[in-house]
């Protein structure tokens, strides 16, 4: 569930960080304060609070909801999932925007007024030209992002999910040995935090091999 979470909310976070920065780049200007604003509010204030305006303020509907169609066991199981990845997502979603930016910006212009010299459109630009190096370029930024949404993820268990942290305090309570328990959840999340950075690591070299040659 852990691995779930973080997943999923970070493809969104990273969904929302690439057309955040297209619109604080290239859109319009009053789209780019929205932008602005979701970024510097998103990041002003804690993780969890978040988590808890996202929770409160969709679960009565959510129930509603789910009472009318019949789907309140579905409902009872997925919806602390659903405000996780939502929640994650949102949250990344305010660094990914930064952490794009930066990437759209370290493209060399050269090969964009070089692309529309020859009549390239706006999307053939960014489909052949920007996007291959703009994840190269936004690895480094994004991984910092990923290991920041894993640990988030332990926030979730305040609104029922049980992920690693819920399934230590469960197992804390029930043999009331804490310690071990506890130990054996940050020994789960310093592996995943491993294989994600060698994850990482090898993304970066196989995406930038030939980008490197090319420099």
């Amino acid at each position: 569930m852990t691995l779930f979470i973080s997943i999923f909310g970070m493809a969104l976070g990273t969904a929302i960080g690439i057309a955040g920065a297209s619109i604080r780049l290239y859109g319009p200007r009053p789209l780019g304060w929205l932008v602005r604003l979701y970024t510097t509010v998103t990041r002003s204030i804690p993780e969890l609070l978040i988590i808890y305006l996202i929770f409160f303020g969709s679960v009565h509907g959510a129930t509603d909801l789910a009472y009318l169609l019949d789907l309140d066991e579905l409902f009872n199981r997925w919806f602390p999932a659903l405000v996780g990845i939502l929640a994650i997502g949102v949250i990344a979603g305010s660094y990914s925007v930064e952490v794009f930016r930066g990437a759209f910006l370290a493209i060399p212009k050269g090969q964009i007024e070089a692309a529309q010299a020859i009549g390239m459109s706006r999307w053939k630009r960014f489909r052949r030209i920007a996007l291959p190096q703009l994840f190269w370029y936004a690895l480094p930024g994004s991984n910092n992002v990923w290991q920041t949404a894993l640990k988030d993820t332990a926030l979730i268990s305040l609104v029922g999910l049980v992920e690693i942290m819920r399934a230590a305090q469960l197992g804390a309570a029930s043999t009331r040995e804490p310690l071990l328990f506890y130990v054996c959840a940050g020994a789960l999340f310093f592996a995943i935090g491993i294989g994600s950075q060698a994850v990482f690591s090898l993304a970066e070299r196989h995406a930038g091999h030939g980008l490197r040659s090319a420099h």
